[in-house]
C-alpha cells in the first residue's frame, strides 16, 4: 500500500478520536475559546518536537530559504485551522459529533478545483467517480431519519446554521490543504527540504498568531481566555485530549500525507472521518450501529479504493 495512504489512514484514525474530546470541550469552553488554546498549545508542542528532530534545520526556517513555505503554509493555516476549525467547532456544538462531521465530505470538491486552480492537479474520471460514491456513502451514514433525531437537543442556535457552518469549515478544509502542497511544491522547487513536522509547526504558528493578533484588536483576550483560566466545567482535560489527536499528531500526519499525495486524494480519505468515528462513538458510548450506517462505511470505502487504484482500473479497462 502507498506510503501516502498509511499516513492518511492514520490521519483519520486521529480526527476521528479528536471529534470526541472536542466536542465536549466546545460545549464547556465555547467554541472560540477552544480554538485559541488548542492552536496556542499545539503550536508550542509541535516547536519543542520539531527542534528536537532536527535543531539546525529548525532554525533554519526562519531564514529567507523558506518564504515560500512561510507565505503558502501560512496561508494554509489560516484558512484551514484558523477559520475553518472555528466554524467546524461551532458546527459540531449544534449538530454533534456523528452528524457535523459528516458535512466535512464537501472538502474534497473543494480541494479538487482548488487543486486545479493553484497547482494544476488532474484527476482521471475514474478518480472523480470515486470522490462522489465516497460521499455518497458517508452522508449515507449520517443523514438518514434515525441519525438525525440524534442531534442533541440545546441552546447552542439552529440546525440550519449549523449545516452552514459545516459546509464553510469543509470548504475551509479543502483549500487549506491546497495551499500546504503549493508550500511543499515551491520549496521542492528550489531545493529545500521540509520535514512535515516542521511544515506544522509553521502552520500553527500563523494560524495562533493572526488568531489572537485578531482577539487582540477586538480587546478580547482576557474574555477569551477566561473559561481556561477557569477550567470551567472541567474542560481543559477534554481540549488538551483533542489538541493530542487533532492539531498536533492529526495535522502532523496529513503534511505528511499530503507531501506524497495530490490534496484531493488525501482529503478524500480524510472524509471517512465519520465512517470511524461511527465505530468509535459504539466503544464511547455504545450507540447501536444500523444497518444503514454499515451499508455507508461500506459504499464510502469503496468509494476510497476505486479512487486509490484509478489509475490501475484504467488500465484494465
Amino acid at each position: 500500500m502507498n506510503s501516502g495512504v498509511i499516513f492518511a489512514l492514520l490521519t483519520v484514525i486521529s480526527w476521528a478520536i479528536c471529534i470526541f474530546p472536542f466536542t465536549q470541550a466546545a460545549h464547556r469552553l465555547g467554541s472560540n475559546t477552544l480554538n485559541h488554546f488548542r492552536l496556542l498549545v499545539a503550536m508550542i508542542v509541535m516547536g519543542i518536537i520539531g527542534f528536537v528532530v532536527s535543531p539546525s534545520d529548525f532554525i533554519a526556517l526562519f531564514s529567507s530559504d523558506y518564504t515560500n513555505a512561510w507565505l503558502w503554509l501560512g496561508l494554509s493555516g489560516i484558512v484551514g485551522l484558523t477559520i475553518g476549525d472555528y466554524f467546524a467547532f461551532a458546527m459540531y456544538t449544534i449538530l454533534g459529533p456523528r452528524l457535523g462531521s459528516v458535512l466535512t465530505t464537501f472538502a474534497p470538491a473543494a480541494a479538487l478545483l482548488l487543486g486545479v486552480l493553484l497547482i494544476g492537479e488532474h484527476i482521471s474520471w475514474v478518480g472523480i467517480v470515486g470522490i462522489a460514491i465516497t460521499i455518497v456513502g458517508v452522508n449515507f451514514i449520517s443523514l438518514g431519519k434515525s441519525e438525525r433525531i440524534k442531534i442533541p437537543k440545546h441552546h447552542h442556535q439552529n440546525i440550519s446554521k449549523g449545516i452552514l457552518f459545516g459546509v464553510i469549515s469543509a470548504f475551509c478544509q479543502g483549500a487549506g490543504l491546497v495551499m500546504a502542497k503549493k508550500g511543499f511544491m515551491m520549496e521542492a522547487a528550489l531545493h529545500q527540504d521540509l520535514h512535515p513536522f516542521h511544515a506544522t509547526f509553521i502552520r500553527l504558528s500563523i494560524a495562533a498568531s493572526s488568531l489572537f493578533l485578531a482577539t487582540a484588536l477586538q480587546g478580547r483576550i482576557k474574555e477569551i481566555m477566561k473559561p481556561i483560566m477557569e477550567n470551567r466545567d472541567g474542560g481543559i482535560r477534554y481540549a488538551l485530549a483533542g489538541t493530542l489527536f487533532g492539531p498536533t499528531l492529526g495535522v502532523s500526519l496529513s503534511l505528511y500525507t499530503v507531501a506524497i499525495l495530490e490534496p484531493s486524494v488525501a482529503q478524500t480519505i480524510f472524509s471517512l472521518v465519520p465512517a470511524f468515528a461511527l465505530f468509535i462513538s459504539r466503544f464511547l458510548t455504545k450507540e447501536r450501529i444500523t444497518w444503514q450506517s454499515l451499508l455507508g462505511v461500506t459504499i464510502a470505502m469503496s468509494g476510497v479504493i476505486i479512487l486509490i487504484w484509478r489509475d490501475e482500473i484504467i488500465r484494465f479497462m
